[in-house]
């Protein structure tokens, strides 16, 4: 019976690791764009999509000064399945303003596969991006914008054929962001609204409802002094 019990948490415990082993696990499904317009916004994570030959994807993902973007790309398919439609797979980085400027943008290669693979197109690719700069710091830099916003991340399943198949492939994508956003020390400054002159409104321009109440109130009351005026002069030229 005691033999039993521990065969049956023996088994109970290699059945949990294969689980947490099996391919795709704790992925969340996403479809990415097929340009920039369209880049789903998503957060760090693992994800699972499908791609075509000849297709190319995209997602996008907020950083911050100071943080990098750790990305891991693997199409999930046999080895050998994917070479009679496809004839390469790579894994992109631009900027928040849509430059493509992959080497530039790579601080470490993790597997030594660099960014694209035309050998084994299910070779992983992964590498950790160059630290994103602040405002201040890309804007001095003149050249590729390294600033925080909306970084992307593309997908590419390189094809030769000018019609390739209509085969999906599932492929997986990780995004992971390292380190904590900084401070800007020389933000930039957002200019302060005027304070309005006497007279004028506070949308911009024009009189103000108390300036023209007030015109209004000081015409009622000359007009009602020039009215007793004639009156009293009236009553004085009357016969006695």
């Amino acid at each position: 019976m005691r033999r039993a019990l521990v065969v049956a948490a023996l088994l109970a415990v290699a059945f949990a690791a294969r689980a947490q082993a099996a391919p795709g696990a704790a992925r969340t499904p996403v479809v990415g764009g097929g340009s920039f317009n369209t880049a789903p916004l998503v957060g760090p994570g693992r994800y699972r999509d499908t791609i075509l030959p000849g297709e190319r994807l995209f997602y996008g993902i907020k950083l911050a000064a100071g943080q990098r973007l750790r990305v891991g790309g693997k199409l999930d398919a046999a080895p050998g399945t994917v070479d009679d439609a496809a004839a390469g797979f790579a894994v992109g980085i631009q900027t928040p303003l849509r430059e493509v400027d992959v080497l530039d943008l790579v601080d470490q290669d993790i597997t030594g596969n660099g960014t694209v693979t035309t050998g084994d197109t299910t070779d992983r690719l992964e590498f950790v991006s160059v630290p994103v700069l602040t405002g201040s710091a890309a804007r001095d830099e003149g050249i590729t914008y390294r600033g925080p916003g909306v970084w992307y991340v593309s997908l590419y399943l390189i094809s030769n054929e000018q019609d390739p198949p209509r085969a999906e492939f599932p492929v997986n994508l990780d995004l992971r962001v390292i380190g904590t956003p900084q401070r800007d020390p020389n933000p930039e400054r957002t200019p302060a609204k005027p304070t309005p002159a006497p007279g004028e409104s506070d949308d911009g321009g024009g009189t103000s409802v108390v300036t023209v109440l007030a015109v209004a109130l000081a015409g009622l009351a000359l007009g009602a002094a020039l009215g007793a005026a004639a009156a009293a002069a009236a009553r004085r030229r009357r016969p006695a």
